[in-house]
């Protein structure tokens, strides 16, 4: 979690890949548990940019460039 100079909120998840459903899942559980509404990124080194459950999956080095933004 980063929390912001304005008491805003970010979480962050880091893995090398989570194409496989083994994978995915154990990644994405602990994001299920948090009820706020603030956002939240999974970087990876995966290319799909995607948005599940509310839950933003990021090629991290997209993010490292600035090329996603949060909030």
């Amino acid at each position: 979690m980063v929390q912001k100079p304005n008491n805003e909120r970010e979480y962050y998840q880091i893995a090398f890949t989570v194409n496989d459903e083994k994978t995915f899942e154990p990644e994405i559980s602990a994001f299920r548990n948090i009820r706020d509404n603030y956002p939240k990124f999974l970087l990876t080194l995966d290319f799909d940019n995607t948005s599940i459950e509310g839950i933003h999956k990021v090629n991290v080095i997209d993010w490292l460039l600035g090329a996603i933004h949060s909030t």
